[in-house]
């Protein structure tokens, strides 16, 4: 069968009467066949989803829909030489699904005051935050680290800091933090 043959087909069911291999089709999705690309996505949309599911532990449409969107990307860059098409497909495939798990944020959870942090404000964490004495840069990078989960490479970033100014605040802070947290259990 031509690539040829692939890119003037519409109907993706021609496609399997001919049993084109995989590696024909990519080179054909490469090409810009719309019909080559039915026919991957029909034989590797289970095995993409699966693998999906076995990495995100959950819902697989949206990695499998991305998976796919690369596939359609990327096709060009299949080199036979290197390995199988099916390979090439279900490595895109788990490499798409790690980076989807670490984009994945983290569920906010809200701090709820207890009743006894309700009735005396130097309980709550804004009244420990202002008990502790901190300065206002040294607050600023322990909350972004601790409650953005921000790296400190971010934190420089978002303030427009160096690194290490951020990594001396950071240090400061937790250092009176501690000092701070030392004098209350010792009473």
């Amino acid at each position: 069968m031509s690539l040829q043959s692939l890119k003037t087909r519409a109907d993706p069911a021609s496609v399997v009467a001919d049993a084109a291999s995989d590696a024909e089709l990519l080179r054909a999705v490469a090409d810009g066949s719309d019909a080559a690309f039915e026919e991957l996505r029909h034989r590797y949309r289970r095995a993409v989803e699966r693998t999906c599911r076995s990495i995100l532990r959950g819902s697989a449409e949206d990695c499998a829909q991305e998976a796919f969107v690369r596939i359609w990307q990327k096709a060009r860059l299949f080199d036979p030489r290197r390995g199988s098409a099916a390979a090439w497909l279900m490595t895109l495939t788990r490499n798409v699904a790690y980076n989807l798990g670490a984009k994945k944020e983290p569920e906010p959870r809200e701090l709820v005051p207890t009743d006894a942090q309700a009735e005396d404000p130097g309980l709550s964490v804004d009244g420990f935050w202002l008990d502790a004495g901190l300065e206002p840069h040294e607050r600023q990078v322990i909350e972004l680290a601790y409650f953005a989960d921000l790296s400190q490479t971010q934190i420089a970033d978002r303030l427009g800091v160096p690194l290490g100014t951020v990594k001396s605040w950071t240090r400061r802070g937790l250092n009176h933090l501690a000092t701070l947290l030392g004098e209350e259990t010792s009473r």
